[in-house]
């Protein structure tokens, strides 16, 4: 070929013709052998999200509807204090509970509550309004990156460690749980379009059946009361973010909301009969009075100050409020005590009556 005594005879078109036809017709093929073969993985995982559904969905799906059902009503209605007469703080604060603080604003209906409940923590109202002998510090234990990396019955926490699910239960960790039968799961599935795709849901659907519906299914068997917050925004809007100039600093709308005064409304619901044993509307407020020579100076950490003595405020005001309402029974047993004394026929009008104990 080099010295010209070798001529390649040149191709017929045919043969080209034939030869992208040929290359076209396997590129159509092999595409929908490749689709048939994801959507055939596709239907696997799909069949198994279909089997959850009906095993550990039942646990967790009815609590769900019933839990906001509540915050719809919370959310909509005018708020009217009430009491049920059997309700105390002890009961109320040393029983398992299950929690959810969200914005009224996004209170109003099931999609909103559910993108919204991702954001609902445990705060300065749980800390100083609930009472937990058994409860550790957070931000202690085995270093995680899922529920996986985990003891049987232990979860990752907001702190990436391991540890008990925490009382109250956060109803965010049980929507968290029920995220792979949502819909938007359903529909991310369908539009994956590789087999390791399809393997990261599937193995996400695995992980979420073995390891975190069992933990929030018992959790949630076992709560007593349902306990909602829900942060009313200002007549003026939502409070401007001050941390812009902190560097890889955040601040969500609730963390904006939670750090100034505003009306809260709070609800309480007995679980198991889904009665109404509290509603209230009360103006959370809170001060931080710094204590000793280091002063916090991080516009971050300030912020996380002032939610948590707002929040702690509420907390306070619901407590002492609580315990108010269950004194003037013990007086109104004594003044019947008295009056059935003085009229008894055995001890005159004179009869001596012991006060009662002071509580």
């Amino acid at each position: 070929m080099v010295a010209g005594k070798v001529r390649l005879r040149a191709m017929p078109p045919q043969f080209w013709l034939w030869a992208f036809l040929a290359a076209g017709v396997f590129s159509v093929v092999y595409w929908k052998f490749a689709q048939g073969t994801l959507e055939s993985q596709k239907s696997a995982v799909m069949a198994k999200q279909r089997a959850m559904a009906q095993s550990l969905g039942k646990e967790l799906l009815p609590m769900r509807d019933k839990v906001e059902g509540f915050a719809i009503e919370l959310a909509k209605s005018g708020v009217t204090e009430a009491f049920a007469p059997d309700l105390s703080y002890d009961a109320l604060a040393k029983t398992p509970s299950v929690y959810l603080r969200l914005r009224q604003e996004n209170a109003l209906s099931v999609e909103t509550i559910r993108s919204a409940s991702v954001r609902s923590l445990h705060d300065g109202f749980t800390s100083c309004f609930f009472i937990n002998d058994r409860a550790r510090d957070p931000a202690v234990g085995k270093a995680c990156q899922s529920p996986a990396d985990c003891e049987r019955g232990e979860l990752c926490n907001e702190y990436d460690r391991c540890g008990p699910p925490p009382e109250p239960f956060n109803m965010r960790l049980a929507y968290r749980s029920l995220r792979v039968l949502s819909s938007a799961w359903t529909d991310e599935l369908h539009e994956a379009e590789s087999e390791l795709a399809i393997v990261a849901y599937e193995r996400d659907l695995d992980r979420v059946t073995q390891e975190d519906v069992p933990v929030a299914a018992k959790i949630l068997a076992r709560a007593k009361h349902f306990v909602l917050l829900l942060d009313e925004d200002l007549p003026e809007g939502l409070p401007k973010t001050n941390v812009d100039g902190d560097a890889g600093a955040f601040e969500s709308e609730e963390e904006r909301l939670q750090r100034v005064p505003h009306f809260v409304r709070v609800g309480v619901w007995e679980l198991s009969s889904g009665k109404q044993l509290m509603k209230v509307r009360r103006h959370a407020e809170g001060r931080v009075i710094p204590v000793g020579n280091k002063v916090v100076s991080r516009t971050e950490s300030v912020n996380a100050q002032k939610r948590q003595a707002v929040s702690c405020g509420l907390a306070l005001e619901l407590k002492s409020l609580l315990q108010t309402r269950a004194e003037p029974s013990v007086a109104d047993d004594a003044g019947v005590a008295a009056e059935a004394g003085a009229t008894d026929p055995d001890g005159g009008a004179d009869a001596a009556v012991d006060p009662p104990p002071a509580p």
